[in-house]
C-alpha cells in the first residue's frame, strides 16, 4: 500500500470525496482523512463548512489536519515566501519542488478540491473512478518530512 495526500479538481468535491468513501468502504483503499478545501481569488484556503474550524479539524485528523493548516495561508506567501524556509528548512529545493508547495499549487484559486490522506494499494483505481477529475498525489512521507511530524500522528476518517 503506497501512503498518499491526494488533491482532487476539476470534479463537484462532494462527489469527489463521496467516491473516495465508497472505494474506503469497499476495501479498495484506506481513507484517513478528508476535507474538501475552497481557494478564494486571492490564493486564500478555507475549509467546507462541514469540515468545521482548522483546530478542530487538526484535533480529529492530527496527520492531514497538519497539512491543511500549513496549506490555510495564502498561496504566494506559501509558495513565495519565508514560511516552508524559516518552519521546516528547505532552503535547498524551490516551491515547486516542495511536496507541500505542490500540495498547495493543485488547489487552484477560485476553486474547490477534495484534500485527503489515503493509503492506496492501486492508485490507477482511483484515477479510473475519478476520470473526469484531477488527481494530484505526493508521498505522505514527503509531506510528512516538510511539515515535521516525524510520524508520530495519526487520524481516521
Amino acid at each position: 500500500m503506497t501512503e498518499n495526500v491526494v488533491v482532487v479538481t476539476g470534479a463537484d468535491p462532494r462527489s469527489a470525496l463521496d467516491t473516495l468513501q465508497a472505494l474506503h468502504e469497499a476495501g479498495s483503499l484506506e481513507l484517513r482523512a478528508a476535507a474538501i478545501v475552497r481557494r478564494d481569488a486571492d490564493g486564500r484556503l478555507t475549509l467546507d463548512h462541514e469540515a468545521g474550524d482548522a483546530v478542530s479539524f487538526a484535533d480529529r485528523h492530527p496527520r492531514l489536519g497538519a497539512v491543511v493548516t500549513l496549506l490555510l495561508g495564502p498561496l504566494d506567501t506559501l509558495l513565495f515566501g519565508n514560511q516552508l524556509v524559516s518552519l521546516f528548512g528547505a532552503t535547498e529545493r524551490t516551491a515547486e519542488e516542495l511536496a507541500v508547495g505542490q500540495v498547495a499549487q493543485a488547489v487552484p484559486a477560485g476553486g474547490a478540491a477534495v484534500i485527503a490522506d489515503v493509503d492506496e494499494p492501486d492508485p490507477g483505481l482511483l484515477d479510473a473512478k475519478l476520470a473526469d477529475a484531477t488527481v494530484t498525489r505526493r508521498p505522505y512521507a514527503e509531506v510528512e518530512q516538510e511539515i515535521g511530524t516525524g510520524g508520530q500522528l495519526s487520524g481516521s476518517v
